[in-house]
């Protein structure tokens, strides 16, 4: 019989006791383990039933090819071609030469915080982004279920952009919120008028709210950028209307000046 590994930890070690144990145990103690705890009868629950994020599918077929022997040449994920910093690179070294393993912070490592605050400090005059609104995940995966689950209850109308990073959908689906989807603008964007057209929209037709709305700008897959008047528009129609406005800053810096997008 085969575990399955589901999470670190306890649970974790749940799972491989009870792997042990079947080893140890004859067929029929290990048939009568599952009925007992109803393993053969368990089935996926509503949630798992959302699409593939099929980037990954594909990057799966690539792996898959590379072992068969084939040459792959890699351009199915948006990664950058250029390595981590050297000083990045260093610094993890040093760290793994201390043999420093083992838990951090729930929140993260206090100095790097620190410097990511100081950082906002400096790049945009009279913000004040303190310590204890900074969460540090490994991707942004972990940080976007972090905030939907603090932002979001079960039923939830989210709005998202026709054209958008399909994991947004995928995770807010697992989270049991109903997704709305915005028609973009000629320029690839959704504006605040968008965001009030929707709003009326379903009021007349007797729908709950919206109550969150995920941006991203620079936009994924478009590229599209809002401006500083724009994001500033979107940000009060939020707050008037009582909408969580979360900005996904992937792609934060990436910016063209001279068509007056933000940094």
């Amino acid at each position: 019989m085969r575990g399955v590994l589901v999470a670190g930890g306890g649970a974790t070690a749940l799972v491989l006791l009870y792997r042990l144990y079947c080893r140890k145990r004859d067929r029929s103690s290990v048939l009568s383990v599952r009925r007992s705890l109803n393993i053969a009868n368990v089935q996926p629950s509503c949630r798992s039933g959302i699409r593939s994020f099929k980037v990954m599918d594909v990057v799966a077929a690539a792996i898959q090819a590379e072992r068969d022997g084939r040459k792959v040449c890699h351009l199915e994920i948006g990664q950058p071609q250029s390595a981590a910093p050297q000083v990045a690179i260093h610094l993890a070294q040093e760290q793994l030469g201390t043999d420093r393993c083992g838990y951090t912070a729930a929140r993260g490592e206090v100095p790097l915080r620190e410097a990511i605050a100081a950082m906002y400090a400096r790049t945009y005059t009279g913000s004040s982004v303190t310590l204890e609104r900074i969460h540090l995940t490994p991707g942004s995966s972990g940080a976007f279920m972090l905030a939907f689950l603090a932002a979001f209850d079960v039923g939830d109308a989210i709005a998202l952009p026709s054209s958008s990073y399909p994991c947004y959908r995928n995770i807010l689906q697992a989270l049991g919120c109903e997704l709305v989807s915005m028609p973009i603008n000629a320029s690839y964007n959704v504006t605040a008028a968008d965001l009030q057209k929707a709003q009326r929209a379903r009021v007349s037709a007797g729908l709950s709210p919206i109550k969150g709305l995920i941006l991203s700008s620079p936009a994924n897959p478009t590229g599209a950028m809002l401006t500083p008047n724009e994001l500033a528009d979107i940000c009060a129609a939020c707050d008037s209307s009582e909408v969580q406005f979360i900005s996904d800053e992937l792609y934060h810096g990436i910016t063209f000046p001279s068509a007056g997008a933000p940094r």
